[in-house]
This record gives C-alpha cells, structure tokens and sequence, in this order.
C-alpha cells in the first residue's frame, strides 16, 4: 500500500520468509518477490501458496517484508506476518513432562513421558529456569541447567518413560515454599505437548524464628536486670555508679568508692573518682590480659592485694563497665525523680533439631549462638511505697548459624552440586529499638511487686556463605511480673541468726518477623516461670577480743527451680547449692566451701555441679601491709550463686555433663611502708594451673595509708599464658586509679 499513487508502474521489493518449524511454503516462494504498483494505483498484491501435505507439522508464519528499492521510501509498517496452522494428523509420538515436589538439600527427580513406543531413538533437551514472578533462585536455591549440550536424555526403541535430576539447595531459613520451572526444548523424533514442569521447593526451616526467640529472650532477661538493679538501688539525690568498672559518686552526701551509697556516709561535698586502666606493652596488649585467668578473685576486701589478673579492657568492655543512677531531691510530695542507664551484654547457643534426611522438607538441624548487646536508659518516679518509670533500649545482636547432617555434595552425584559451600551456613544480624514501662509496690516492709511489659520493632539479617542475603522487619513484645520477699532477716545491730529470702517472677516474650518475597513470616514465643529460697544462718564460735569480733560460721542453702518453654531450650530443673563460710578475724583466717548441683532436668543428659574451696590469711586486715594469702580451687562449674547460676540468662542447654576440670589457684602478697609511710607497696604474685592451661602473674602495687596522702593508686603486673601446643602469652599492663 501506497501513500499515493505512482505517476508511472513502479516495482516494489518484497522478501518472503518461514518460521516455526513447519515446512508450508515451498522452496521457490520463499525469498525475493517482486510487486507492482500500477500507474494511478495505491496497492499491489503478491501470492505465497501453501503445500498442502499429510505431515503432522508444527504451526508456523509466513512474514513478507518490504524491502527498499528507487523511486519510493519505506514506511513504519514494513512488515506483515500470516499464521499458518497444520491441519494433519500426527504420526509421531508426544512429549510431555512432569510436575514434582521435594524438598531442600535433594536431588529432585522429574520424569519425562513419550506418549508411545516409538521404532527410532527420541532424543530431548532438558533445561531449568527461574519461574515468573522469581521464586526460587538459580545457582543459591537450585542449580541452573541451560538446555544446550546438559541435559539430553534418549528414549531409546520401545522406552515411553526417563528421568532427569536436579539438585536444590539446603539452607536454613524459611521461605514459604518456592518454585522453579523445568522446559523441554528442541525434541527430535516426536512433537512437544506439555513442555514445562514446575517443581515445588517445601521446606520448615527454623530461621528466622529460631534466633528471633533466644534474642528476644536474652533482650528480656537483659532489661529485667538493668530493672531490677534500678528497683533495688537506693534513692540518694545525686550521681552515683561506674565508669569503666570504677566506681563513680558525685553530689551531696557522696562517699568514695567503697562506699559509695552505704548507709550513714558520713563524707560531704563533691567525691569523684577517675580510673586510667590499660597502658599495656607487650604480647597480647589490647586484650584480656589472662584469657580463661584460672585465679578467681578472692572476694575478701582485707586482700587488698589479691585481685583477678589485670585485665586490658576494649573499648566495648568499658561502656559494658558503664552505668549510672541520677536522683533529684525530694519534691513537695515526698517523691523524687530519676534517671539511670547502664549497658549489658550476653550470650546465647542453641540446637534446633529436625529431620536430617535429604528432600524431606521438614527443616533443617542447626547449631545457632549469639552475642546480645544492649543500652539502657530510664526514667522513674518513686513516691511512697510507689515507682514506675520507662527504658529505652538499643539492642544490637549478632550470630553464626551451621546446618548439621551430610552434605549432599558427598553424594554420588556431586557433579550436579552447584559448588561445595554450604548453603545452610551463614550469620545472623538484629537491630531492635523498644521502649518498656514499669511499675513497682512495696507491699510491705519485706515484700515487694513488680511488673514490666514492653514493644520494640527493627530489622533482621540473614547472610548465607552464598552471599545470598535475607532482610525482613521484626518486632518484640515482653511482659514480665514478680515478687521479692525477705521471710527471715538477722538480727539488727549484730547481724547474725537466721535468714530467709524468696524471690519469683514470670516471663513471657514474642518476637515475629514479616513476609518478604524471600522469607515466610515468622512468629516464636518463649515462657519463663521461676522461684528460688536462699536462706543462711551466722553463728558465733569465738568471743570478741580487743583485737576484733569473734570467729563466726555461716551455713547457706539456696534451692532454685525454673520452668522453660517455648520454642528454645525447654525443661524443668531443679538445682540446690550449699555452703558454708569461717571467719576469724583475729587469726587473719578465713574458709569458704561452696557447692552446688543440678538436682534433676526434663533433659537427662544435662549434667551441671561445681565445687570450690577458698582459703585465706591476712593477719593484719586493718591496713594493707604485712603478708597476704589465699588458695583456692574450684572443680566444675561455678560453685557460688546458687540462684543467680540457676537463673542465669545463659540458657541450660549450654551447660553440659562434660568432664568436671579443676583448677587451682595462689595468690600471695606483703606490703611495706613507702613514700615516708604515707603509701604501701605490695609486691604481688599468682598461679594458676589446670589442666591444659597456666597462668603466671608478677606485680606491685601502690596504695595510700596515711589520712593526708593522695588518693591515687598505682598498679603495674607483667602475666604469662601457658596453653599446650599453643605460643605463650605475655602482657605487661599499668593501671592507675585516682579519686577525688
């Protein structure tokens, strides 16, 4: 067709041409033709016949196409298509191929189908996609087969079925099921019917949802404490707590360190301390002095010399070290106003267990762990037997996850496996924002309620060792009550006879996170029922003397009970811990035996005790100078803290029946007159040995004696680090401590 006509005939150039596979148009129609536009004539027509055979054909097109020549210009529609539909009879046998479904970590099998025997060889090839819209992914969920030269399977004469493998990847996070596409293409010896086969990935898998519940539940037990601590804090107007582990107190009626916020301080005016840790050369500068230090300190504050091995803290360490209450004076209504912040950080490691069967699609069995770190900062208002306040939290948590079982590239067919990393691997990132209201009663002059809730949103972060990368919004809620009571307390003024305390409380905590494309929406929930008695009684054994107060002996027993469910670690355990404590005073002696066992768990492979003994011998424990002394050994788990050991927020799938070790540890210390008496000096040294590991530590110490010296303290300590087939450790570290 023609804008307008020609003013004398005028030849047009037009090329003719077949796709799809048929055969329609014979040979000598196909190519260039020749049409003519007739003077006075705007359009011109050329005949393409068809062959008119019996073959069973594909359908096909005929395209003609203008092509350019003198005395015209070409137009936008250069181009016109015919469809072309075969009207025979098949003769050759049909292809078609199967739906399947599996699950991860398997080589799924589909099956292709000839529709009858045939008398010559059919021969297929068989390729992988990524289905529309994606679903799962080539080369991180399955691994992509292109159909030229794979995959080409031959029906051999009188064969109507075969079968084809392709491996999908095992990973551990929950996707909500996927689905990829398998197409024949280009068949020989039979005709194509239903060319494509979608295999459905199904999977249960724990991730996100495992590590959300034990982050959620340690982000719980975090706030809690920083809470409770707040909840038992005095309420003295002023600033008070610890810079980098040193203790802090500024205002009115402030004491110094230790004692700061005792009862009956007599000091006044600003007291501030200011601690300068960690000027260190040598090995190992820079962090923990000791790993592992096998020397415990010695809790008895006349050692004044004996403490744990210097430590080099990170900066990390030092905001963990960090905390502080701010107390208003009391308003007109007898109520103050406070505020507070501390940091925390703990731990967590887990087991999620399933089916490790390959293709079974009932999840994966993983290890997973955690380090939570947390900030806190609150506000409250205490009013008579009234407070209820609110904290904000930061929380930040980071983690490693690793599939367990056989890889699936140990199979036979490892050739099909896209690489040897495991796609189950991987880590873990969470970044949570949540403010929490509380409110605490006192009931009565021993008993006090409490209660918490709380709701905060983020992000999770899965990072699998495919650099496959999974994002989705979380959220956390918690609510939390309970009581602490004294039943029994010593006498007043002496301190010693009976006392009984109980303490109780119930913890519930949801952590969810929303649907992506990537990742199914999840949703876990932990429970936490607790109570625990602790009680003691001090018996004096010895007469005071002019010297000092009498020997005494104090046994203690606490028993614990915890009840965990949920979607991590669940049981019941019962735990009980004893001891008792000697003191002498006027001998420079005391003992300390301690104990304590994990009675019975809903899990009978989980074993827990611990045992240790503490001796030592200060005969002067009015000043520091004059020989110090203390051994102690500890055999297994932490002997002390019955309770808070029980009600750890390590979970109690972490403690596990292993061999108990034993470890020993010496510290000894004599301090001399210095500086015209005004100071101390105290050359210090200490062992510690176990079984694979010692330790070795040499030191001096400078401390004022005198009323009018400086309050400044000078510590210098040089530490070996003995480990079997392992490079000792040396440091060389100062710390120095001045308080104003």
């Amino acid at each position: 067709t023609a804008d307008r006509a020609p003013a004398s005939d005028l030849p047009v150039g037009i090329a003719v041409s077949e796709t799809g596979g048929g055969d329609h148009v014979a040979a000598e129609h196909e190519g260039a033709h020749t049409a003519t536009l007739r003077q006075g004539e705007t359009s011109a027509e050329i005949a393409v016949p068809t062959v008119n055979d019996s073959a069973d054909e594909p359908d096909g097109t005929v395209t003609a196409t203008l092509q350019g020549g003198r005395g015209y210009t070409l137009g936008g529609a250069a181009s016109a298509q015919v469809a072309v539909a075969d009207n025979d009879a098949s003769t050759l046998p049909k292809l078609s191929i199967d739906d399947a479904t599996t699950g991860e970590g398997a080589l799924v099998q589909v099956t292709i189908r000839l529709s009858a025997p045939s008398t010559v060889p059919v021969r297929v090839d068989v390729g992988s996609r990524e289905s529309t819209p994606v679903s799962a992914r080539a080369h991180q969920d399955f691994m992509l087969f292109t159909w030229r030269g794979r995959v080409a399977p031959v029906f051999r004469p009188g064969q109507t079925v075969r079968t084809v493998k392709f491996y999908v990847a095992d990973d551990s996070h929950d996707d909500g099921g996927e689905t990829f596409e398998v197409f024949l293409a280009n068949a020989r010896g039979a005709t194509i019917a239903d060319g494509v086969g979608i295999v459905t990935i199904e999977n249960a898998d724990p991730l996100p949802a495992a590590f959300l519940s034990r982050f959620g539940r340690t982000l719980a037990q975090q706030t809690l404490t920083g809470i409770a601590g707040r909840l038992a804090a005095p309420r003295t107007p002023g600033l008070q707590g610890t810079l980098a582990g040193q203790a802090l107190s500024i205002g009115p009626g402030a004491s110094g360190p230790a004692t700061a916020g005792a009862p009956g301080a007599a000091a006044s005016g600003l007291v501030g301390t200011l601690t300068q840790v960690l000027v260190g050369l040598g090995q190992g500068v820079g962090s923990q002095a000791a790993p592992g230090a096998l020397v415990a300190p010695f809790d008895d504050p006349r050692v004044g010399a004996l403490h744990a091995p210097t430590r080099f803290l990170t900066a990390r360490e030092a905001l963990l070290g960090s905390s502080f209450t701010l107390t208003g004076q009391p308003d007109a209504a007898g109520g103050s106003l406070g505020f507070w912040g501390r940091a925390a950080q703990g731990y967590f490691d887990g087991a999620e267990r399933g089916d490790l069967g390959a293709g079974s699609g009932a999840g994966t069995a993983l290890t997973l762990d955690g380090t939570v770190t947390t900030g806190l900062l609150g506000a409250d208002y205490a009013r008579g037997p009234w407070l209820v306040g609110v904290a904000l939290t930061q929380s930040t948590a980071t983690g490693t996850y690793a599939a367990l079982g056989e890889h699936p590239c140990s199979m036979p067919e490892a050739e099909l496996c896209d690489g040897a990393v495991r796609a189950g691997d991987g880590k873990t990132e969470t970044a949570l924002t949540a403010a929490i209201p509380y409110a605490a009663l006192q009931v009565a002059e021993r008993l006090r309620l409490w209660g918490a809730g709380g709701y905060g949103a983020g992000e999770v972060t899965l990072k699998t060792k495919k650099n496959a990368r999974y994002e989705a919004d979380t959220t956390w809620a918690m609510a939390a009550a309970g009581l602490r009571g004294a039943l029994l307390t010593p006498t007043a003024g002496a301190g010693r006879g009976p006392a009984l305390a109980v303490t109780s409380d119930a913890l519930w905590t949801r952590t969810t996170s929303d649907q992506t494309p990537d990742l199914a929406a999840s949703s876990s929930h932990v429970t936490r029922l607790r109570l625990g008695l602790a009680g003691s009684w001090r018996l004096a054994v010895g007469e005071a003397t002019d010297q000092g107060p009498g020997a005494s002996l104090t046994p203690k027993l606490e028993l614990g009970a915890r009840h965990d469910g949920g979607d991590a670690e669940t049981g019941v355990g019962v735990e009980i811990g004893g001891g008792v404590a000697w003191v002498a005073p006027a001998w420079g002696l005391s003992l300390d035996l301690a104990g304590r066992t994990l009675l019975a768990h809903e899990n009978d492979d989980l074993k827990d005790r611990g045992f240790s003994a503490a001796l030592a011998f200060d005969p002067t424990p009015a000043t520091p100078r004059g020989p110090a002394l203390s051994l102690r050994q500890d055999v297994g788990s932490p002997a002390t803290g019955g309770l808070d050991a029980l009600f750890t927020a390590a979970p109690l799938a972490t403690r596990t029946g292993q061999t108990a070790p034993s470890r020993w540890g010496l510290e000894a210390a004599y301090g001399f007159p210095a500086f015209n008496g005004r100071f101390t000096g105290s050359p210090h040294v200490g062992v510690g040995l176990a079984p694979s590991t010692r330790h070795y530590s040499l030191g001096w110490r400078l401390t004022p004696e005198a009323a009018n010296a400086p309050d400044l303290s000078v510590d210098l300590t040089a530490t070996r680090q003995d480990r079997d087939a392992a490079t000792p450790v040396h440091t060389v570290g100062v710390a120095v401590t001045a308080q104003w």
